[in-house]
């Protein structure tokens, strides 16, 4: 199993619809194929796939995510009815939910934030999955960074797209010391929201973004074949099966599974340890009873603990 993350903090450069657009052409080519909407906005699930977000109550992503619910992946994903799949593929969502906008508070909580959606995923029976960033190097996106094999970065031509590239790779490099993890590969950027003929500034931008040492894949030209497709809840590899933007997503899908079949190993990267909360709360009541002399000092001995043998 391979996980891509289609990641850029930069919003509007076209990353839900690559994200929705590849899985979709990866699963029409006879993948096995899981989409995630890691996005709170939540814009994969409900305006490009017309699927409805998790009702309260029901297993959901946040819950997985925050520990609330610990049952299979399998309770979690619901599969598009209306996409092309290639013989022997499917093509899954694991949908938002709205608890996904307080999920950040709840994982500050967990002493290495950062593993838990790689735990969710780790018994997934999947060719590839494709996970929808959310536009920010938030909590969230550092999860994904985390579980994810390599990376789709979608991008501009213009200047600000090559800072957001840069603080990217930042982020990456920041996170594999951080957690101790095998380095992230850069399975390509994927130029889009822009028109020809390209002007100056624009072209100038490419070049710059050619040196920057990872490979250009096909371009995403923009078109209102995009939003059709959106506003019917079909992929639009789906929908206009013949058009470029269909094209471009194959031949990005292509790369992805060159990458998986040339891959040494398809699990899950993993922390070295396993993270146990009623630890983590023994600990910080123990940090702060050493640290407090006050009045408030015997109220740490309230907090639970776990017997041991």
């Amino acid at each position: 199993m391979q996980i891509t993350s289609v990641v850029n903090q930069k919003g509007g450069v076209g990353k839900t619809s690559l994200s929705v657009g590849a899985a979709a052409a990866l699963a029409e080519q006879g993948m096995r194929v899981l989409l995630v909407d890691l996005d709170p906005q939540g814009h994969a699930t409900t305006e490009f796939l017309g699927l409805p977000e998790t009702p309260p109550g029901k297993p959901s992503l946040p819950m997985a995510l925050s520990k609330m619910w610990k049952g299979p992946v399998e309770e979690l994903v619901v599969s598009h009815p209306r996409a092309n799949v290639g013989e022997g593929g499917c093509f899954d969502v694991m949908p938002t939910a709205p608890g996904m906008f307080d999920l950040v508070r709840r994982l500050d909580q967990f002493r290495m934030p950062g593993w838990e959606l790689a735990r969710v995923l780790q018994f997934a029976h999947y060719d590839h999955v494709i996970i929808d960033c959310p536009p920010a190097l938030d909590l969230l996106t550092n999860n994904a960074l985390a579980a994810t094999h390599g990376v789709l970065v979608p991008v501009q031509p213009d200047r600000t797209s090559i800072r957001a590239l840069r603080l990217l790779r930042d982020q990456v490099h920041h996170l594999e010391q951080l957690i101790n993890r095998e380095p992230v590969q850069y399975y390509g950027l994927v130029p889009g929201l822009y028109r020809r003929p390209m002007s100056g500034y624009a072209e100038a931008a490419m070049r710059e973004l050619h040196a920057m040492g990872i490979q250009v894949l096909p371009h995403i030209a923009m078109g209102v074949v995009v939003n059709e497709a959106a506003s019917r809840g079909i992929p639009i590899t789906t929908f206009a099966p013949h058009c470029a933007q269909t094209g471009a997503l194959h031949q990005i899908a292509a790369t992805l599974e060159s990458y998986r079949k040339h891959s040494p190993s398809g699990s899950v990267p993993q922390p070295s340890e396993e993270f146990v909360f009623e630890d983590f709360i023994n600990e910080v009541a123990g940090a702060r009873n050493r640290n407090d002399t006050g009045a408030r000092k015997g109220l740490y001995d309230l907090m639970p603990r776990r017997s041991r043998r």
